[in-house]
């Protein structure tokens, strides 16, 4: 089975780019957002063990080390395997969908 060629549209291409740069940008948004709910879980729960509030450079230890560590774990080569497993598969089914 011979697959079509495409011929190249250069203002396809660009809106392609364009799209791709806008949903970066909101990804890295989620991102952040998602790793500021790993911090503020972190003040919740070293909160809950004392009486008096936390103290600003307390709260940016913590969340520092809260973030580093999220991301560490992230990128330890199991969890890279896992991802790329999870998204070869995801990436199959979309192109099953198309």
């Amino acid at each position: 089975m011979s697959e079509e060629k495409k011929t190249w549209n250069s203002e396809n291409f660009d809106k392609k780019m364009q799209d791709a740069k806008d949903e970066l940008q909101t990804l890295r948004a989620e991102l952040q957002d998602l790793l500021v709910k790993f911090g503020m879980r972190a003040l919740r729960l070293y909160q809950a063990a004392r009486n008096e509030p936390l103290r600003p450079s307390e709260i940016g230890y913590l969340v520092k080390y809260e973030v580093t560590n999220a991301i560490a774990d992230v990128s330890e080569p199991q969890s890279i395997d896992a991802i790329i497993k999870q998204a070869k598969l995801e990436w199959e089914k979309q192109q099953q969908q198309k």
